[in-house]
């Protein structure tokens, strides 16, 4: 088990160096061929995830996976609002953006509504 751990030790930074080089690039490129448009991207989950795979205390899998796969919905969601867009007008396409975002952030206020703070970790391991 002491070999084991050495051996995440010392491969533990260059794993974190290639997941921020990955997260770097991806920003890059976004804001590079969007028009040097600010993508929102989850970059900072990313890392947050590769602190809770290494089980650093007070970080969660569950949570890191769900904030990053809500991000891929909502962004595929804004997508395919956008595709259409063009055909209405823009006051119509950011009310109806303006209420589906009022619809999650609704539903997220109900799920959390009695939560007592603790957080309840699905073991994958």
């Amino acid at each position: 088990m002491a070999g084991n751990q050495a051996a995440v030790e010392r491969i533990a930074p260059y794993v974190f160096l290639g997941m921020t080089r990955v997260t770097g690039l991806v920003d890059a490129v976004s804001f590079l061929s969007l028009g040097r448009v600010f993508t929102a991207n989850m970059t900072g989950n990313v890392v947050l995830l590769g602190f809770a795979t290494a089980r650093v205390p007070g970080l969660s899998v569950t949570l890191s996976l769900t904030a990053l796969l809500s991000f891929l919905a909502g962004a595929v969601q804004g997508g395919r609002i956008m595709a259409r867009a063009s055909r209405d007008s823009h006051f119509r396409f950011a009310a109806r953006a303006f209420l589906r975002e009022a619809v999650v952030l609704a539903a997220a206020s109900l799920c959390v509504i009695g939560h007592n703070g603790e957080v309840v970790e699905l073991s994958c391991w």
